[in-house]
């Protein structure tokens, strides 16, 4: 019971520390939104104009050809001229114009000839163009009565697209737990050591043990909710992925921050004041976010500056936890990132211990 009234004791002065709640949510929720605004999920349909001056059974069925095929929008218009100037302008992708008297084509006369008017600097005009000539050689075929000796078998498989954001969200939420678990605590204990409360401790029948198991857990919890309000703006706010099964991401954010604590002791202990410890936090920390893959991946590092971040305590912290998150992969797929993290886990702690001090 002791620990559990030290734990909520612990967590009531953290959250009254509004600079340092900032820093811990709303900073990170700050980069959520405005990577939401700027890379969130856009609409994947593509629309294309039809003005059909055929009227006929031909330019019907081309018609409605176009409408069964998925991602692509048939908008059948009249005004030719205000459809091309639409077209000009970028307010309308792509415009198909099918001629009058297209059932009425003799065999031995020109062919009639379907245009399509679009932007030829977009990278999918070339898809739509192939589309359209699909269905005009199914025509010329019909035209023909030419018997159909191959078909075409269509297969379509479900991918698992992942934007910018889905990458970047998973990274945000690590570093939001990463940045108050070194700085917050490295400039806690810096605090308690200058107002001679760690010393005063010792005179008290509290054991030492105790007060630094509470502090640990108030931590801990702190993290999972900031974790938690991270992924869930993101996810409900702006549509990001998050697959993974709640415990095992709640698994490996306390993993990752019993990590983030031990490096906030050590830094602690070798900072005399407040501000050294941010400053020495934040010398630790920034490296860290900028080459561990938070922002960007890590394979366009070069390669001896990428294989000494694939060891360092953040880059496989990440790669676990997007997969965990984005692919709802098992730990078990990811077993020498466990191995990287437990061992830094492991030397963590026994630094923190030999290096702490109380006065």
């Amino acid at each position: 019971m002791l620990i559990f009234h030290l734990t909520v004791a612990n967590l009531k002065m953290i959250t009254r520390n509004r600079q340092s709640l900032f820093w811990a949510l709303a900073f990170p929720l700050i980069f959520v939104v405005v990577f939401g605004i700027f890379f969130r999920e856009s609409d994947s349909t593509t629309s294309i104009a039809v003005i059909d001056n055929a009227q006929d059974d031909m330019s019907r069925q081309l018609i409605s050809g176009l409408k069964q095929v998925g991602g692509l929008r048939v908008i059948e218009r009249e005004d030719e001229r205000l459809s091309r100037s639409e077209v000009k302008e970028g307010d309308l992708r792509y415009l198909l114009i099918i001629p009058d008297g297209l059932m009425g084509t003799a065999r031995n006369s020109p062919p009639a000839s379907i245009t399509v008017v679009y932007d030829d600097s977009n990278p999918i005009g070339d898809a739509v163009l192939v589309l359209v000539q699909r269905f005009i050689d199914e025509a010329n075929l019909e035209f023909a009565n030419a018997p159909r000796q191959l078909v075409l078998e269509v297969q379509g498989v479900a991918i698992h697209r992942v934007n910018f954001l889905d990458f970047v969200l998973p990274g945000l939420a690590i570093w939001g737990v990463m940045s108050f678990s070194v700085i917050g605590l490295a400039t806690t204990l810096s605090s308690y050591r200058e107002k001679k409360i760690l010393t005063r401790i010792l005179a008290t029948p509290l054991s030492v043990r105790t007060f630094f198991t509470a502090q640990v857990l108030a931590y801990l919890v702190l993290a999972l909710i900031q974790a938690a309000i991270i992924l869930s703006v993101g996810a409900l706010v702006f549509g990001a992925s998050v697959e993974g099964n709640l415990l095992v991401i709640g698994l490996l954010v306390l993993i990752g921050n019993l990590i983030f604590l031990n490096l906030g002791f050590i830094v602690g202990s070798y900072s005399k004041t407040v501000s050294a410890a941010s400053g020495l936090g934040n010398a630790v920390v920034l490296p860290l976010m900028f080459f561990s893959g938070v922002f960007f991946p890590t394979d366009n590092l070069p390669f001896i500056l990428r294989t000494v971040v694939e060891y360092l305590p953040l880059a496989p912290m990440l790669e676990a936890f997007r997969g965990v998150i984005l692919e709802a992969k098992p730990l078990t797929d990811f077993p020498v990132q466990l191995l990287i993290l437990a061992g830094w886990l492991l030397g963590t702690s026994i630094v923190a211990v030999k290096t702490f001090r109380f006065r």
